[in-house]
């Protein structure tokens, strides 16, 4: 099964890390870069119609708040008891929330990446070829797998996600 993402990761981060370090960042970069780079992240989401068909057309579905992709991609396999691959290079990020990331130390998978949407599917072209067509970024970043291993590839690298925190 695909597991697919809608939207950008690391978005929700990177304006909090833009607004906390505002004074920082205009020492780095030129402040038409900082507008536009804030701007860009004003991601249009999938209207409720597009969810709602994606939903029935899924086997799961976890639309991210307050969390990681990491931590979101962990609980999945959780659920399904199952392992996944994930292709570092297909998730969708702004270039400006990496940067940003880079900033606070984080990695973009595991920083907030609230408004994202996760699902798994049997049939993910339809339900992203539509996406796409309103211009919301929607990609099959991976799938799942009968083992327990649960990994984000990128080029020659192969790392293992880990158990997040306990909530509260």
């Amino acid at each position: 099964m695909d597991i697919v993402l809608v939207g950008r990761i690391a978005e929700r981060a990177a304006l909090e890390t833009a607004q906390k370090n505002r004074e920082k960042l205009s020492k780095i970069y030129p402040s038409s870069y900082l507008l536009n780079g804030i701007s860009s992240l004003q991601v249009e989401f999938a209207d409720n119609d597009t969810l709602m068909e994606a939903l029935r057309q899924s086997a799961y579905m976890n639309v991210l708040s307050d969390e990681s992709l990491a931590d979101a991609l962990w609980r999945m396999g959780e659920e399904f008891g199952k392992g996944l691959r994930v292709n570092r290079d297909d998730i969708p990020v702004a270039q400006f929330a990496v940067e940003m990331a880079e900033i606070d130390g984080r990695d973009p998978v595991k920083s907030d990446s609230t408004g994202c949407v996760l699902y798994v599917t049997d049939n993910s072209g339809p339900v992203c070829e539509e996406l796409r067509e309103k211009k919301v970024p929607c990609k099959v970043i991976g799938y799942l797998t009968d083992d327990n291993d649960r990994c984000l590839i990128g080029e020659s690298v192969r790392s293992f996600l880990t158990r997040p925190p306990a909530d509260g």
